[in-house]
């Protein structure tokens, strides 16, 4: 594991099914580790539901665990979800506006674009999977 840099999140095992286990991690932004978030409304933790596909390791139910993920891959992960939809959308209102001239026409179809867009996605699924993976490390109590 020492090629690469990892992004760690401790979480708790959920459930553990046949070549998989889930995780449950608490995604934390930086306001909700705040020393004043309480006095402020923008503090924002959310629990989160990971899948580990073929876990090498025995594990049980409410263990505590440590989820790695490659931080090499982030970059990927934010053009899949925010650059390239944004991209699509301008890109496709630009179009739009110049040929047509019709602006609620282009609005419709850059906001439109998103559906194809997002099915591919879904349909990528099983390939972004294997992608995007998880390793578990035990955690020593």
């Amino acid at each position: 594991m020492s090629d690469f840099e990892y992004v760690e999140h401790q979480g708790i095992v959920e459930q553990i099914l046949p070549g998989q286990v889930k995780v449950r991690i608490i995604s934390v932004s930086a306001c909700a580790a705040c020393h004043a978030k309480d006095a402020c409304n923008a503090s924002d933790m959310e629990d989160k539901l990971i899948d580990v596909y073929e876990p090498h390791q025995e594990l049980s139910v409410g263990q505590r665990v440590l989820l790695l993920g490659k931080k090499n891959l982030a970059p990927l992960a934010v053009s899949l979800a925010y650059v390239l939809p944004v991209v699509l959308i301008l890109a496709t209102l630009i179009i739009t506006v110049k040929t047509t001239g019709n602006e609620p026409l282009a609005a419709v179809l850059s906001l439109g674009i998103l559906v194809p867009y997002f099915a591919i996605i879904h349909f990528l699924k099983d390939k972004l999977q294997k992608t995007f993976t998880f390793t578990i490390k035990r955690q020593i109590n």
